[in-house]
């Protein structure tokens, strides 16, 4: 009976030992694991890492030429990396991003100088990337042909998402399309395989000759407006943000213009903004004074911004006849005025 019971407590001990082993190696896999190596000449400088994603953030100091930051996975994203040196250097610093699709070690080696030059290996997905840039160097300027073989090769990768969102505005939104449906379902439900899919359906519906089907988004008092309420008139839709300064620049041509064809043309300026912050932009109309219509559009992966104007860049303009149809995308300064005037004769 008591050699039973010792038995019985041997394995209980066995397998609370395993327990442990298998909970030690869950807790040390589910890490991802940054690893640099630079000049000993950096010691003692600082590596942030950031997402404005998943919010994580974190700094490390230069060792005897290596540094090291451990973060936990939770999601594919792509962390962000900057060197204290290179904004010493330079006044300022060209963060880089990194994929990551699984639990991983990453092993990033550079000039802390020009942190943004680091070769990265370690992460299957970045090698995506990698691959990306690689026949970008070897093939030459054929961005949408090299985007739609690193894609179909690539096709259940987290990698392929995030390059046809980056850089999927290099092909024509039908060919993008097709590109994109080659993604595996999970692929698509990614967080930048979910942006690219919105991307690319708003090139699609704001390509010039498309129709812009109606939309209402809230004015600063907080009522609602619909598109559809300036049908009859030419309007030059203007996305910008109150961060952004050559959107705020703009504004003077913006006024020149106003000035000059609102009542005597059939002409109106719709400016949608892309603020986070409503106070920010609330604050920013303030100063301005501007005089056409002021919309703010929260951003989202189903702003009107993103799913129906693909709006990467700001500021961003289309140019839209009465009957709602986009004659024109990105019109600014002296082309704007140039293009107005061919269409109204003065």
């Amino acid at each position: 009976m008591m050699t039973r019971l010792k038995f019985i407590a041997l394995g209980i001990g066995t397998i609370l030992s395993l327990f442990c082993v298998f909970a030690l190696r869950a807790q040390t896999t589910s890490k991802v694991v940054f690893v640099g190596k630079v000049d000993p000449r950096f010691d003692g400088t600082k590596i942030y890492l950031y997402n404005n994603i998943t919010g994580d953030n974190d700094t490390a100091t230069v060792t005897k030429g290596a540094w090291q930051i451990e973060r936990p996975f939770t999601v594919a994203t792509r962390h962000m990396l900057a060197a204290e040196a290179e904004s010493k250097k330079h006044g300022g610093y060209a963060p880089f991003g990194i994929l990551v699709d699984a639990p991983v070690t990453i092993h990033i080696a550079g000039d802390l100088e020009s942190f943004y030059t680091s070769k990265v290996s370690g992460s299957k997905a970045h090698d995506v990337l990698n691959q990306y840039f690689t026949l970008m160097q070897t093939k030459g300027t054929d961005e949408a042909a090299v985007i739609t073989q690193v894609v179909a090769q690539n096709n259940n990768s987290f990698g392929a998402a995030f390059l046809l969102d980056r850089h999927g505005k290099a092909m024509k939104p039908e060919e993008a399309l097709k590109v994109y449906e080659g993604l595996t379902p999970a692929i698509k439900q990614s967080y930048y395989g979910k942006s690219a899919g919105n991307q690319i359906r708003g090139a699609l519906l704001s390509k010039e000759g498309a129709l812009v089907a109606n939309f209402s988004l809230p004015n600063e008092t907080g009522q609602k407006i619909d598109f559809a309420s300036m049908k009859g008139s030419y309007v030059l839709l203007d996305f910008w943000a109150s961060w952004c300064g050559p959107c705020v620049e703009e504004f003077k041509t913006l006024q020149e213009i106003y000035g000059k064809y609102k009542g005597k043309s059939a002409f109106e300026i719709l400016s949608i903004s892309t603020d986070k912050s409503e106070n920010a932009w609330k604050n920013m109309l303030k100063t301005q004074q501007l005089p056409w219509i002021q919309l703010h559009d929260i951003p989202a992966d189903n702003s009107i911004a993103v799913s129906r104007f693909a709006v990467t860049a700001l500021p961003t303009t289309f140019l839209i006849d009465p009957n709602g149809k986009i004659l024109a995308k990105n019109l600014r300064g002296e082309e704007l005025k140039t293009y107005l005037v061919k269409l109204f004769g003065y």
